[in-house]
């Protein structure tokens, strides 16, 4: 019987067989494991474009400062007035997917906290919100961003139809969520909704506060990666640079040397510098190094990769899509692949660890435009030559929930 380890993606043996098809890739390599040797093209460690691969550093970054448990805290202000009402504000931590699920998990929180009727709604600029931010298309495929306005507009949408759309909130959420008991129905109305800057608003004034606090980072990691959301990524390596540099971490913890790497947002979305357009890009032993990384820091938290990286095969059907089961889900890697695509308009890439019999496999590759074949053979024979697929034992999707029966915190 395989030594558990294996199972934890901590060991492993590639041996890297030479192809027709992986001669069209533009670069290659992998690892014997995550203390193994780096095997591939000759161009290895020349640093290319890896488009939403840039998902997994910022993966990483995150696991690695802020760690696998942290939950975004949203503290929620109550100042009870004269009529009744109550003013609340919403104090924010950059938390992604703060979204119409989140929201009515909030409202019947107040609600039982007897605030039916509110004045006037505030948040800060650090309070982040879109009525399905998971789907909405200009924050998912692009590098949208969701304006002050925006904000107040769909909070000021989501109060309105809140009576038919919280029906609809409660028959889909609470049997992912079968520990917390939902609210059959909520009340709220809502006067005046606003941006507050935080310089403004005096704590010290009301009357009593809450921390709403979203699922375990780890969801979040792993939601953002198995729908390669551009928004996500980005709040959350906004949120790490605003105590660290992004080149300080990856040259201390990773060991990347300048010319490895160079970086300018968290999804690998491209951005225009000075007219230019411009990509984050990083070399093929980099991209691995942080691979083997992060699944030695998701392990010592008590976690394997499968809960950061999407799994070819069972998370599409929990979830909806997952970009890797799209692409490159087969016999060979079904259960047996977890991995992060990248695609822009000149390479597609793909990076994580595939599961064979005779151990993990470390990997990533880049080929031309649209040639998804060449990656996919590339799996084939790293698989194939490492006596096939092992699949993940005991391995049940999760469907993302921004909350938990955890997410409650009494402020003393």
């Amino acid at each position: 019987m395989r030594a558990p380890v294996l199972k934890t993606l901590i060991a492993g043996l590639v041996v890297l067989a030479t192809t027709a098809a992986q001669a069209r890739l533009i670069t290659s390599c992998s690892s014997e494991g995550t203390n193994g040797d780096l095997k591939g093209s000759s161009n290895m460690h020349s640093s290319m474009p890896i488009a939403s691969v840039s998902k997994v550093f910022t993966s990483l970054w995150a696991a690695e400062r802020l760690g696998l448990s942290y939950r975004f805290p949203t503290q929620v202000y109550l100042t009870k007035l004269s009529d009744g009402t109550h003013n609340v504000h919403l104090r924010g931590s950059a938390f992604p997917y703060f979204d119409r699920v989140m929201f009515y998990f909030l409202i019947g929180e107040l609600n039982k906290r007897g605030v039916k009727a509110i004045n006037e709604l505030t948040y800060d600029e650090n309070f982040e919100y879109a009525s399905i931010v998971r789907t909405k298309g200009d924050l998912v495929h692009s590098s949208g961003e969701q304006s002050e306005t925006e904000i107040m507009r769909e909070l000021r949408a989501d109060v309105t139809g809140l009576k038919t759309r919280y029906a609809q909130y409660v028959s889909r959420t609470q049997s992912l969520v079968p520990e917390v008991k939902l609210p059959k129905s909520v009340s709220l109305t809502v006067k005046n909704i606003a941006a507050q800057s935080m310089k403004v608003f005096n704590a010290a004034k009301t009357d009593s506060s809450f921390i709403l606090r979203s699922s375990e980072l780890h969801r979040t990691l792993k939601e953002l990666n198995r729908n390669s959301h551009n928004f996500a990524a980005d709040k959350v390596f906004e949120r790490l640079a605003r105590s660290e540099k992004f080149d300080s971490y990856m040259t201390k913890m990773v060991g990347a040397a300048d010319k490895e790497f160079d970086f300018y947002n968290g999804s690998g979305y491209p951005e225009f510098v000075s007219g230019r357009k411009v990509y984050n890009s990083a070399s093929c032993r980099t991209v691995v190094e942080v691979v083997k990384r992060l699944t030695k820091v998701a392990t010592d938290q008590g976690k394997g990769l499968r809960y950061i990286l999407p799994v070819a095969g069972s998370d599409a059907s929990a979830d909806g899509n997952s970009t890797v089961t799209n692409i490159y889900l087969t016999n060979n890697t079904d259960d047996s692949l977890l991995a992060k695509t990248g695609t822009i308009s000149q390479s597609v890439s793909l990076a994580g660890a595939a599961l064979t019999q005779d151990g993990v496999v470390f990997f990533h590759a880049t080929s031309s435009t649209k040639d998804y074949t060449s990656i996919r053979n590339f799996l084939s024979s790293i698989i194939k030559t490492n006596g096939g697929k092992d699949p993940l034992d005991n391995y049940k999707a999760r469907a993302f929930v921004p909350f938990d029966e955890n997410s409650i915190q009494e402020v003393k």
